[in-house]
């Protein structure tokens, strides 16, 4: 701790300074000031923890000083010394709530005894300040989700028993007892590549930055993700489509959290109609998410309001439509399955079904119906259920119904013949892959993944487009460009198998003994041994 002894007398300043032990009673650093003056001039760049000042000084009385520290600092202790019985000073120490007043002469084991009793009170405040600092880190690191449990509570049951009383408390749950309400849901979209796929550490980020942005308290908005991984946010307030019921509002809070969601996350926004009361918040939230859903049939950014859902049907399945597909690739009428893809687009633009797995499960079929060719064709591998699964995640991740069938196109046209610019483009595109390839073959995140993500593809169209491009797949690549670099490392004899193992991106030597092993068809020790012969 810091103490200032701030005395106008010379000898009784060198007392205090030197006949104390200061370090004994837990002061790391006492320093002096000869008036209120200089101390103020030393507290502007010095902040002590304990005064021990004297009250009559020229310039400055150590009262008029104690006053003006003390809205600097107001935990500091002051101890005044004074040799004149002055009831002016005594009321204006007890105004400035000191810790004692000590009156000359000055009997050390006195000031020694006031300042250890100042050196204890500090800790115990500090302590107790740092308690209280912990205790709100942690509130606040618990309000979002305590929050969110209570919009997962508002939009499934708010007649439950402890809706009410939990909202009674508004600093932490903000919402009023009594409506209206406006709800928002969001869908949210990202590439692994930016953010990652779990999208559990990306909702706590984008909660943590709803509650502490500014603009969401002063609306008093409260947020959290729904069991189907939707954004939902519960704003008091009654906002509508038109700008004279409140539309500029709504706006602005989506503006808010486009923001707050940043570049990485694309959101696509429902607002539903107004909840009168608690109980009515389910099904403003429906709304909200079926506006939300809508979203998917409209290349923009803005809300869509629930008034807006109009007439909206399931798709009817399109096995016919498969069908037709697979017969027109199996022919190599190409162009013509790219019709009957568009043509289904259309269909399901008019049909607006608001289950958008459904939706993207008919564009599914189509992906494995040409995949399924394209093998037939050797153009690319059977698909396997480990890889449908991903096919059906990187579908997943696309956020509308034009980058549904621009996803699957993609596909078509790794069947059609390449004019011969397309032809060098592709031959650009794989001088990248194998670049890439050769470059990170050793790294431990090395996967066809960070191959997909490097040269801008998604991961099946890579595999698909490798294939043809090469007659092999990326996998038989990787495993013969290591093989040769494993051959010609092994010819070096004085190179350790460790060494070889982790250069190709091996943990052990023992993984990389099985590995060359199941290629090669001998270890790597014999296939050194017979090389050097």
């Amino acid at each position: 701790m810091r103490l200032l002894i701030v005395e106008d007398e010379n000898r009784t300043r060198e007392l205090l300074r030197n006949y104390i032990p200061w370090e004994e009673l837990g002061i790391g650093e006492a320093r002096t000031a000869r008036n209120g003056l200089a101390a103020l001039e030393l507290t502007s760049t010095w902040t002590p923890d304990i005064i021990l000042c004297d009250v009559r000084m020229p310039k400055l009385n150590g009262i008029e000083f104690s006053k003006r520290y003390r809205e600097k600092n107001p935990r500091c202790k002051i101890i005044f010394l004074s040799g004149f019985s002055d009831k002016e000073y005594l009321k204006s120490a007890i105004f400035l709530k000191a810790l004692t007043y000590l009156e000359k002469p000055i009997i050390l084991e006195e000031v020694q005894a006031a300042v250890e009793a100042a050196v204890k009170l500090c800790a115990e405040e500090q302590r107790k300040h740092t308690e209280e600092l912990q205790l709100q880190a942690e509130v606040d690191r618990s309000l979002p989700f305590l929050r969110q449990e209570m919009v997962r509570k508002l939009i499934t049951s708010p007649d439950s028993p402890h809706v009410r009383p939990a909202l009674g408390s508004s600093e932490t749950f903000l919402l009023p007892l009594q409506g209206p309400y406006t709800v928002l849901a969001a869908e949210l979209y990202w590439n692994p590549a930016d953010l990652p796929e779990d999208p559990l550490p990306v909702q706590d980020s984008l909660l943590d930055a709803i509650n502490r942005e500014p603009q969401m308290l002063a609306w008093r908005a409260i947020a959290g993700f729904d069991s189907g991984n939707r954004l939902v946010l519960i704003v008091p307030g009654e906002y509508r489509s038109s700008y004279r019921e409140g539309r500029d509002t709504a706006e602005n809070l989506g503006d808010v959290l486009l923001r707050l969601a940043g570049p990485a996350i694309e959101l696509k926004i429902g607002v539903g109609e107004p909840a009168a009361s608690l109980l009515d918040i389910p099904a403003a939230y429906k709304l909200a998410a079926d506006a939300c859903m809508l979203q998917y049939y409209y290349n923009q950014t803005k809300l869509v309001f629930a008034d807006a859902l109009g007439r909206h049907e399931p798709l009817d399945t399109n096995r016919e439509e498969v069908r037709l597909m697979r017969g027109q690739v199996q022919k190599g009428e190409i162009e013509a399955a790219k019709v009957t893809l568009r043509r289904w687009t259309q269909y399901a633009g008019s049909r607006m079904d608001l289950d958008i797995l459904r939706l993207k499960d008919s564009y599914f079929q189509f992906l494995l119906t040409i995949l399924e060719c394209a093998a037939q064709l050797g153009v690319a591998e059977p698909a396997e259920d480990a890889e449908r699964r991903y096919m059906w995640k990187e579908l997943d991740r696309v956020s509308s119904l034009t980058g549904l069938e621009r996803y699957v196109l993609t596909f078509l046209e790794l069947l059609q013949e390449q004019p011969d610019g397309e032809q060098a483009a592709g031959a650009g595109k794989m001088r990248e892959i194998i670049r890439f390839i050769h470059s990170h073959l050793h790294e431990k995140g090395f996967t066809i993944r960070s191959i997909a993500d490097h040269v801008q593809l998604s991961e099946t169209y890579l595999c698909a487009f490798f294939k043809k491009q090469r007659g092999q797949t990326v996998k038989e690549f990787i495993t013969e460009t290591k093989m040769n670099k494993a051959r010609e490392r092994l010819r070096e004899p004085n190179v350790k198998l460790l060494e070889i193992a982790l250069d190709l991106g091996f943990t052990d030597a023992n993984y990389f003994t099985t590995f060359f092993k199941r290629c090669e068809g001998c270890t790597p020790s014999e296939y050194r041994e017979r090389a050097m012969k």
